[in-house]
Order: C-alpha cells, then structure tokens, then sequence
C-alpha cells in the first residue's frame, strides 16, 4: 500500500468505496492537476488579501481574478479525475478496500490506473 492516508480520515465510514476512495485521492490529484502557470497566479492573487488595498474592489481586483483564474484552471482539471477514480476504484480487491476503508491507503496502482482510465476517456471524446 502506497499512498498514506489523508489528513482527518474518518476510518469506516458508511459510504461507498468510490467515495472514500476519492476522499484519499484528492491530495494526490490536486497536486497533478495542477498546472505549471498556476503558481505565479497564486502567489499574484495573494499579493493583495484584503477589499481595502485594492481600492474596495470586490475579489481582489485584478490580483483577486489571477487568483481565480488559477483556481479555476486547478479545480476543472481535478474534476476530469473523478470519473477515472470510479472506474480504478471498482478494481479494489477486498483487502484493498478494507485498507481504504480503515485508514485511506490506496494500492500502488491506484494512480497509474486512474491516469490510464482518464487518458482513455479523453481518447473516446
């Protein structure tokens, strides 16, 4: 088993594997989803925190649309994960789940499955 559990795992939660093992992988999908350019609009959109050092402006003004920007390009390749994280996640075997189930552990071929499923998705559209 190769990816540590996350952070507050709920061990033995009434829901399905899918789920749960969505809720491990996240951390690991949200670091390669991101894009390389992302970074720079990150720390651009923390450069100005707070309404009154942009004029008053809502969101941060310009930095604050950097940072959305940013997030929003982060969050919509995450999302192209989720489908592919099912699909790995039906071929869990049972002590697999179990270990998913208790701590959050997901097997070491967890991710290049869901990498393999998510390029073959994109290749049927």
């Amino acid at each position: 088993m190769a990816v540590a559990r996350p952070k507050n795992w709920v061990a033995n939660r009434p829901v399905q594997d899918s789920r749960l093992a969505w809720e491990a992988a996240v951390p690991e999908l949200a670091r390669r989803s991101r894009n390389w350019w992302t970074a720079p609009l990150r720390i651009l959109g923390a450069a100005v925190p707070n309404r009154r050092a942009n004029g008053g402006m809502e969101g941060g003004g310009s930095t604050g649309f950097a940072r959305e920007i940013g997030q929003d390009a982060s969050s919509g390749r995450l999302k192209s994960y989720a489908v592919p994280v099912d699909v790995a996640a039906e071929r869990l075997t049972p002590e697999e789940r179990k270990a998913l189930r208790a701590g959050g552990v997901l097997p070491e071929w967890f991710f290049d499955a869901v990498e393999e499923e998510r390029r073959a998705q994109r290749k049927r559209r």
